[in-house]
């Protein structure tokens, strides 16, 4: 996750829980959090504790959140936030409790005719490339149920539109075409084909660091005693443990369903 992923994430997680921004810019960010956000990111058990307890006005915290330290204004002070923070992560645990599943619809102008909604089935995923080090990308993919387009970048295709958890008066849902099973099996015929086009490098050059660690430890060991061979062994184990693999994992699942196509909503904005 890059700086500018980080920034839109943290953005529409604030947007998304009811926070209000209050100040932003391309270096940082400042919200109000609400009372639910407060409790699950900011870590004030005792002080929630005393407002349930005593019944007093609650206070949720304005936070600042600094993505580039290097050119952020001078008269801002705020909370350095890099991936593997503890604060990013609070963000990604309250995101994945409360936004693990969901049910969205587009918002219509209600002077229209009636008209059904298109259901979408909307998979984000983590895909995780792992060795000695780690590189996490995010896949957010649209699968339409009623004629089976596929969409990537979903996320970015429907950020223009106005959703809500409340079908609109007058509105109905189209039915899918597709079964769960099948839209899921040709996601994941998508994802293999992504996998396969991506440049296996960094497997290469992993693999060859660890040879290289799994030669010297040999080395070192090659006249231990039978005792010693034990620690030998549980040393090429956690070499081993390090061998390149890929971990494709969904974070969001949800159906979204719109009345106008995102394509369309995109080009307009």
């Amino acid at each position: 996750m890059n700086q500018s992923e980080m920034y839109t994430y943290i953005e529409r997680f604030f947007r998304e829980t009811g926070c209000t921004i209050l100040e932003q810019d391309p270096t940082y960010i400042r919200a109000q959090l609400t009372v639910d956000v407060d409790k699950e990111i900011t870590n004030r058990p005792y002080y929630w504790m005393f407002v349930e307890k005593t019944g007093a006005e609650p206070q949720p915290q304005q936070l600042t959140f600094v993505l580039d330290d290097e050119n952020v204004p001078d008269h801002v002070r705020g909370e350095l936030i890099k991936f593997g923070c503890w604060r990013l992560h609070q963000i990604f645990q309250s995101a994945k409790k409360n936004g693990s599943f969901i049910r969205l619809y587009e918002v219509v102008d209600q002077s229209r005719r009636t008209q059904g909604l298109i259901p979408w089935l909307f998979i984000n995923y983590r895909i995780s490339f792992i060795s000695d080090q780690k590189k996490d990308i995010y896949y957010p993919l649209g699968f339409n149920l009623f004629n089976g387009e596929m969409m990537t970048q979903f996320d970015k295709a429907i950020e223009h539109y106005a959703l809500s958890p409340k079908i609109p008066d007058y509105h109905f849902t189209l039915r899918p075409i597709f079964s769960l099973n099948s839209a899921i099996q040709r996601i994941e015929d998508h994802i293999n084909d992504f996998l396969e086009s991506q440049d296996t490098t960094w497997a290469e050059e992993a693999n060859k660091r660890l040879d290289e660690e799994r030669g010297l430890i040999t080395s070192f060991f090659e006249n231990a005693s039978e005792e010693t061979r034990a620690t030998l062994d549980t040393r090429l184990e956690e070499v081993e443990y390090y061998r390149p693999r890929i971990e494709v994992n969904p974070i969001n699942v949800g159906y979204i369903y719109l009345q106008t196509h995102p394509i369309t909503m995109f080009r307009e904005n």
